[in-house]
């Protein structure tokens, strides 16, 4: 029964014993409820937290020490993870906790990108339906809020010269897009902004922006 895993891992943590069984887990109607109790556990009792303060501090050494790698094997980690990211633990101790949009989400991933936390986005990021709904929050973040453009109008005289649009992206971390999910600068336009796709707005001069 779920309830004796608390027994079990009480033994684990005062070293008499090693892990679980392999067999612990194998009944899928009883694994999420048997993790949700040791993770409920550790934070509340073991580290006396509440939920938002176990949000709060979670780190991977705490993981560690309270042996949750254990049970974190079990855990399907969230395609924005890092290898050292412990949140989800909590979010799935305590699924009623508010968690951030598919848009703040995205660009927190974008966000460490570009400031080299990561060194890439996640393997296959940009795929699928939701891939590229990523790729439309990212690129408007782009142009709104990094390139300070004022116009959706105005990327077409932006990214009208091939090269000029290569090294955008390049310099803001979303080539990407056009290596993985779109074939050129001008189809990541047309495909995100539909009413872009006038050929009159792309035979206007170019206008080259500076690069930060």
């Amino acid at each position: 029964m779920p309830s004796t895993i608390i027994e079990r891992y009480k033994r684990i943590l005062a070293g008499k014993q090693k892990r679980f069984s392999p067999y612990e887990f194998e009944d899928i109607q009883y694994r999420k409820q048997k993790i949700q109790l040791v993770l409920r556990y550790a934070f509340e009792q073991v580290k006396q937290w509440t939920p938002e303060e176990a949000r709060e501090r979670l780190s991977l050494k705490d993981v560690k020490e309270l042996k949750l790698h254990l049970v974190r094997e079990y855990i399907e980690p969230p395609v924005e993870a890092k290898p050292t990211d412990v949140y989800y633990l909590v979010e799935y101790a305590y699924p009623f906790l508010p968690r951030p949009t598919e848009a703040q989400k995205v660009l927190w991933v974008y966000q460490e990108v570009l400031s080299g936390v990561r060194r890439h986005f996640p393997p296959h990021y940009f795929q699928s339906v939701k891939g590229e709904e990523r790729a439309r929050i990212c690129f408007e973040h782009l142009w709104k809020n990094i390139l300070q453009i004022q116009d959706v109008r105005s990327l077409p005289r932006i990214f009208a010269k091939t090269e000029h649009a290569y090294r955008i992206l390049r310099s803001y971390k979303l080539k990407i897009l056009v290596d993985t999910l779109y074939f050129s600068p001008y189809d990541l336009i047309t495909e995100l902004y539909p009413e872009l796709a006038d050929p009159q707005l792309w035979l206007e001069e170019g206008v080259e922006i500076e690069i930060g």
